[in-house]
């Protein structure tokens, strides 16, 4: 087997292979020879079936079957022969397999780049610093409050973080469409769980008012059939109801599972969880400051085939979710 490889550009490498016609005659005649103890013609006994008569019969297919198989080999045979590492696999353009000239193909592929770490000692990096303040677990303690509040009706004008029930009806082009009507829905202002332009239409409705809201959808809106079309839609405001947040007491911290100790206890509790989070997010950012550095210092080509590897990886898991 001879094999000549070629540069191309960058990482890419154009590998031809050539496999002399006695390999693939040899492997042909094998292959031929055990079929005739299997072989069923008819006029022929199980076992009694000339080699002469298997090759005009299934000549052709073993033929393609040995010469797919060699092609397989022999890359792999060739790149370990010229110490490659593909990085993907190879397109094998033209395959040339006339009998009585061997079989010959060019195998066109990408390689992993040599890396050759550099110095390191000139590198620097900044640590990044922090600590778990008063203020800070104040604020958690407000976050975990909004997590535990209830919902409490008022006979008032619905305001930005109030809560309203209501009826929705969305009209496109005359006529309601999937997905746009629901019946006693809860619909946080402000939340943006919603349309901004509906949550901002429902400001300042009151309970039992009615309304036609007129807006469009995203044209980058996830549901692609009413993507960047216009929509109205009819509301009828069952309630208005304003968020009652848990008062930070020794009730409060039980619900998160500080039986002992209070408030107090529940505030240290907080801040070692917010100290380890803290050290965690530290740790990850320092070392992924050390990669930038490196990565900085010692430039790698990727191979394109890894690159659309990984996209389609991507795409498949999105897919999915």
């Amino acid at each position: 087997m001879q094999v000549k490889v070629e540069t191309t550009d960058g990482l890419e490498r154009r590998m031809r292979v050539e496999i002399p016609e006695e390999r693939v005659e040899s492997q042909v005649g094998d292959r031929l020879k055990s079929m005739m103890q299997s072989a069923k013609l008819p006029g022929f006994r199980p076992g009694k079936v000339p080699l002469k008569v298997v090759e005009q019969r299934f000549g052709r297919q073993v033929r393609d079957e040995v010469v797919g198989e060699l092609v397989q080999s022999s890359f792999y045979d060739a790149i370990v022969k010229e110490k490659l590492r593909p990085a993907g696999g190879p397109t094998i353009d033209p395959l040339e397999s006339k009998r009585g000239e061997g079989v010959s193909y060019t195998a066109v592929f990408e390689i992993y780049p040599e890396v050759a770490l550099g110095s390191v000692e000139e590198l620097s990096i900044t640590r990044p610093l922090c600590e778990v303040g008063d203020a800070e677990i104040d604020d958690m303690l407000e976050t975990l409050r909004k997590q535990r509040k209830t919902w409490k009706e008022v006979d008032r004008a619905a305001a930005d973080g109030d809560q309203v029930v209501l009826d929705y009806e969305g009209i496109i082009d005359g006529e309601a469409f999937d997905g746009g009507t629901a019946t006693e829905s809860h619909v946080e202002l402000g939340a943006g769980r919603m349309l901004k332009a509906l949550e901002d239409g429902l400001v300042g409705k009151k309970a039992g008012d009615e309304a036609a809201l007129e807006m469009a959808f995203p044209e980058d809106y996830h549901a692609k059939h009413v993507a960047g079309k216009p929509v109205t839609f009819k509301v009828k405001i069952h309630r208005v109801e304003e968020a009652v947040l848990p008062e930070v007491d020794e009730d409060f911290a039980k619900g998160f599972g500080v039986s002992e100790g209070g408030v107090d206890a529940f505030r240290k509790e907080v801040r070692a969880n917010m100290e380890r989070e803290l050290e965690d997010t530290l740790r990850a950012r320092t070392k992924q400051g050390v990669m930038d550095a490196l990565i900085e210092a010692n430039p790698v080509e990727v191979p394109s085939a890894l690159v659309e590897d990984e996209k389609m990886r991507i795409a498949e898991a999105n897919r999915r979710q």
